[in-house]
């Protein structure tokens, strides 16, 4: 459990997916149970259509530039969407006292045009979840609401009573593998966010036991230093 003083920020835990867009936990929870959740189903159906309707058009008679005008324009729908979306967020966490929303350094630009052409683009990393994440920095902005970011790195897969990394048998849930722990078929979007608003407080790390070798590039969650303070722009 994390020690936290009267006057020291709240810590909330937000961690983006397709299932559920956003999905909050603030570290003074005592579990990851009543973790708050913001559903992405009807975004992601809106999102398919989309490309459904774009490869139709472009197999049609109509020009480019009309293509990319209907584009743009179911763009500003979507995006009032998520802004409805992250508005409800910013709403939760105004209930605590000094909030801070925390939130995976992620690394990808949002790219609609390439989701609704690309066959192989992933309809998360190529467009909604970078955009959540920039539209929920704006918007926490009009609350004064801080946002910033911590280490990626296992997120998903440590466990957020023990910190040992476990296993996702199925996308929704997480397992932890250690014997001594109790935690056992947890939400995986609610487990995240509980390890994404501990990591915000120094000495927070997963302990890294991987089950099976990794490669170079799979490294163990560095220590939390407290969080990187992001532009709201």
């Amino acid at each position: 459990m994390v020690a936290m003083h009267k006057s020291d920020p709240t810590a909330i835990g937000v961690d983006l997916g397709e299932y559920n867009l956003y999905t909050a936990c603030p570290v003074k929870m005592p579990d990851w149970k009543g973790a708050y959740t913001i559903s992405g189903d009807d975004l992601c159906v809106q999102l398919d259509a989309l490309r459904e309707q774009t490869a139709a058009l472009l197999g049609s008679e109509y020009d480019r530039d009309t293509i990319v005008a209907y584009v743009k324009d179911r763009r500003v729908a979507l995006i009032e969407a998520i802004d409805a979306a992250a508005r409800e967020l910013c709403e939760y966490a105004s209930a605590y006292e000094h909030p801070v929303l925390v939130t995976e350094d992620s690394h990808f630009k949002p790219d609609l045009w390439a989701w609704v052409t690309d066959p192989d683009a992933h309809r998360g990393t190529s467009w909604l979840l970078p955009i959540a994440h920039r539209r929920l920095r704006t918007i926490a902005a009009e609350y004064s609401i801080e946002v910033t970011t911590v280490p990626e790195e296992f997120s998903s897969q440590e466990c957020h009573v023990c910190g040992v990394l476990g296993e996702r048998p199925l996308n929704k849930t997480f397992r932890c593998t250690n014997p001594d722990c109790h935690v056992d078929g947890v939400y995986a979007d609610h487990n995240a966010a509980k390890v994404l608003a501990q990591r915000y407080y120094p000495g927070q790390q997963c302990a890294y036991r991987p089950s099976r070798p990794t490669s170079p590039d799979d490294r163990p969650a560095v220590l939390a230093d407290g969080g990187i303070a992001e532009n709201n722009g």
